[in-house]
């Protein structure tokens, strides 16, 4: 039986830059807020579309480039680091993990979750993939400053809308 190659994780030298304006969140313009408290579910649910759609769209754009780079350095992942994208309350939540390659008999992919901050501060990263995380935090905060009132406006129109339902029965 012959011992697998330990799957390969990050490019240690990157001999070109990455275009960083081919990642960039396309965010649309906020629909204007309803007139009436009724109409408020149906703004909250439109935005929430809009908001999860980007985040998507961000994630779709970062994977294609994994893999041309993946196909380009023949490597299995070429970032130490990348972002998924969940739901929390129809919301983008968006999570980072760290990709650890383990050897052995049998070598797999792992990967672990990890804070902004830790991302911030660079541990395992390497040089050219600093102005990648910096740029993909930026956008991802924009993300965020929208994700923010939208979600505490929803949680405000569920309580106001089951206060009415009380009300009326």
């Amino acid at each position: 039986m012959t011992k697998k190659t330990t799957p390969n994780v990050g490019i240690a030298q990157l001999s070109k830059d990455i275009e960083l304006s081919n990642l960039k969140l396309k965010l649309p313009e906020p629909v204007p807020l309803p007139e009436r408290i009724d109409g408020l579910s149906d703004f909250v649910s439109t935005e929430s579309k809009h908001l999860m759609a980007a985040a998507k769209e961000l994630k779709k754009q970062m994977d294609k480039l994994k893999k041309a780079l993946s196909k380009e350095y023949n490597v299995e992942y070429p970032f130490r680091y990348e972002f998924i994208v969940t739901s929390e309350q129809r919301l983008p939540k968006i999570k980072w993990h760290r990709v650890i390659a383990r050897g052995g008999w049998y070598p797999e992919l792992e990967t672990q979750e990890v804070s902004n901050g830790v991302l911030r501060r660079f541990s395992n990263a390497m040089p050219w993939e600093i102005s990648l995380y910096l740029h993909l935090l930026d956008q991802l905060n924009q993300l965020e400053q929208r994700v923010k009132p939208i979600r505490e406006l929803s949680s405000q129109v569920r309580k106001t809308m089951r206060a009415i339902k009380k009300l009326q029965n």
